[in-house]
Parts: structure tokens; C-alpha cells; sequence
């Protein structure tokens, strides 16, 4: 039996917990680690569907970076597409989220994105990686709870830094 193949026999008990670890570190190292091989994929959880709820599975690591010219994410000339820049190791992935084409930017909270659909309100909360959303509130119910900002109504450019993550987390 060759090296390769003792590592893709490991028992499936220890694979999930050396994934556990690989995990606390970052989430795209321990996706490269379910690809591995069908066994170690097969032992690990899939952070599909799971990208929201479980913070383990958060991008902490990940910022969102203007691209050329200080254009923001979500501009026109972008086509949709976003760069990521890891914290930690300094790498840079540039993605296209079909979402940044009609969504602005509210926020980044431990790597998720505060999204606004200007025309109807609409507020998600999204995944960068796993495509995970959560539908939120319109902005409009801040409004309706007579949140005000500096005595005014409130607007998409008045909400504080993390106020619609910390009210979906509750």
C-alpha cells in the first residue's frame, strides 16, 4: 500500500475531527480538505445550508476589497463580480456573486455580507462562499418600530455597523 492511499483509508471518525481543526483555521482550507479524496468528504460536514446558522463554518478571514479605481463592490462596471482578500495569508479570490448586480453593501459581519435590494427594501444576509442567504426584514421595519437615527427616520445609509446581523442573530 502506497502513502496516498493509507491516507485516503484513515477511519472516518478521526478524518472529522482533523476536519474539526483544519475548520478552525479557515473555511476554504477545509473545503480543500473535503476534496481530497470521496472518503474524506464523506466524513466531514458540508457547509452548504449550514454557512448562516453554524459560525464555525464563517468566513472570519475574508474581506471584501474595491477592486481598480475604488470601485465598491456591487458597482455597475464590476458585472457582478467581488474580490476576497484573506486576513491571514494574504491570498486574493476574485468570484462572481450574481446578487452584487442588483444589491447594495450594507455590511460585513465575520465575513458574511449585509446585503440591501435597493428597490424593494429587501435585506439578505449572504454566504460569500457557500451561496447561503438569509432573508431579513425589509429595512422598512426598522421604520415601522419607530427606529429613528439622530431624531430622523432611518434610511439604508443611516443603519450603524452590524444593527440588521445583530438583529437577525436574536
Amino acid at each position: 500500500m502506497d502513502d496516498a492511499s493509507r491516507w485516503a483509508c484513515l477511519h472516518p471518525d478521526l478524518v472529522r475531527l482533523i476536519g474539526w481543526r483544519v475548520l478552525a483555521g479557515d473555511l476554504l482550507d477545509y473545503v480543500r480538505f473535503r476534496a481530497v479524496c470521496p472518503l474524506w468528504r464523506s466524513s466531514t460536514v458540508c457547509p452548504l445550508g449550514r454557512g448562516l446558522v453554524d459560525e464555525r463554518f464563517h468566513p472570519r478571514l475574508w474581506v471584501l476589497l474595491p477592486e481598480g479605481r475604488a470601485l465598491f463592490p456591487g458597482h455597475s462596471e464590476l458585472h457582478g463580480y467581488v474580490r476576497f482578500f484573506n486576513l491571514s495569508t494574504g491570498l486574493s479570490v476574485r468570484a462572481r456573486l450574481p446578487l452584487f448586480e442588483d444589491h447594495r453593501i450594507l455590511d460585513s459581519v465575520d465575513g458574511l455580507v449585509l446585503l440591501l435590494q435597493e428597490r424593494d427594501g429587501a435585506i439578505r444576509l449572504l454566504h460569500p462562499f457557500t451561496g447561503d442567504i438569509a432573508e431579513l426584514p425589509p429595512l422598512t421595519t426598522l421604520r415601522e418600530l419607530g427606529w429613528t437615527h439622530h431624531g430622523h427616520d432611518c434610511s439604508f445609509n443611516d443603519v450603524p455597523r452590524g444593527l440588521c446581523y445583530h438583529l437577525w442573530r436574536q
